[in-house]
């Protein structure tokens, strides 16, 4: 038995291959779609049929026009680039603040938190 699902068989996808999940909401979501645009009288119930079958046409299209394309070869260059990034950050020594301090603040969040502090201030006082 064949691990592909039945859809992408059907259509005889050469080039793309979709999981099960996604030939289960082409096939039936777009039925199940029509069916709800027939019940809305949106589309006559010719569209119950006709949307399912657009869709896979337009995935069988998809396919042809990806074995069409050309295909790149893979290289191992990006991966071996990474490598040596990554070495060198982790090579390098970052300075860290001391933890009392907390850092730089954006202005809006230093006026920020100054307003918050005068209302707790201003709440403290009314209770005293």
């Amino acid at each position: 038995m064949s691990t592909r699902p039945l859809y992408a068989r059907m259509l005889r996808l050469k080039h793309i291959t979709p999981g099960g999940l996604l030939c289960f909401v082409f096939l039936e979501g777009a039925a199940a779609l029509g069916i709800l645009l027939a019940l809305a009288e949106l589309v006559s119930w010719w569209g119950v049929i006709v949307l399912p079958l657009t869709v896979a046409l337009m995935v069988k299209l998809n396919d042809v026009i990806a074995g069409m394309l050309p295909r790149s070869a893979p290289t191992g260059e990006p991966v071996a680039a990474r490598a040596a990034v990554r070495r060198s950050i982790a090579g390098e020594s970052t300075t860290r603040l001391p933890a009392g301090q907390g850092g730089v603040k954006r202005p809006w969040v230093e006026r920020l938190e100054l307003q918050q502090q005068l209302t707790r201030q201003s709440a403290a006082r009314r209770y005293e």
